[in-house]
């Protein structure tokens, strides 16, 4: 829709996923997710790329060493290359569960990124003591950071009742 030549170029490049993974693998994946993230995928309140939304906060945090921002840059690099291929294999409803604790997942109704359907198929799979599926009607992949108060006060009220049933 937006005819953005040079993004369609970069889709035709990576071209579609095989088994879930572009190639090459962390390449492919940057390059599709500061598409999602450039076109408003990703976050609902912005749509600033991936460096300036997670390398620049790295980069300017004062709480880790250089060391420790370059082991992050290249553990996210390793991570993703060696792990993505078996996640995007892998079959959650079929593999997952039961659960023998709580189990709260806390959604953005418009993220693009991993879709409200499989979402509710995946939480509806679920077996577990308690369970519950948190729909954050203004985020996209991140309601943590898209409506912080939401999710703090949202992530105590699950944390106390789990407190306050074990204390019984």
């Amino acid at each position: 829709e937006a005819g953005n030549a040079e993004d369609i170029a970069k889709l035709k490049e990576i071209g579609p996923p095989v088994d879930g993974c572009y190639k090459p693998v962390f390449e492919g994946l940057m390059a599709q997710r500061s598409l999602l993230k450039k076109y408003g995928g990703v976050s609902a309140k912005s749509s600033d790329g991936y460096f300036k939304s997670t390398v620049i906060p790295i980069l300017r945090s004062s709480e880790l060493s250089i060391g420790d921002k370059i082991g992050t840059a290249n553990g996210y690099k390793l991570c993703l290359s060696h792990m993505w291929p078996t996640i995007a294999r892998y079959d959650f409803i079929a593999d997952c569960g039961p659960f023998q604790m709580p189990y709260y997942i806390f959604q953005g109704k418009k993220d693009n990124n991993t879709p409200a359907s499989l979402v509710q198929a995946y939480y509806d799979s679920i077996v577990a003591p308690d369970k519950d599926l948190v729909w954050f009607e203004n985020s996209a992949h991140g309601p943590m950071g898209e409506e912080p108060e939401k999710f703090k006060r949202l992530m105590r009220e699950k944390c106390l009742k789990i407190a306050k049933e074990n204390t019984k």
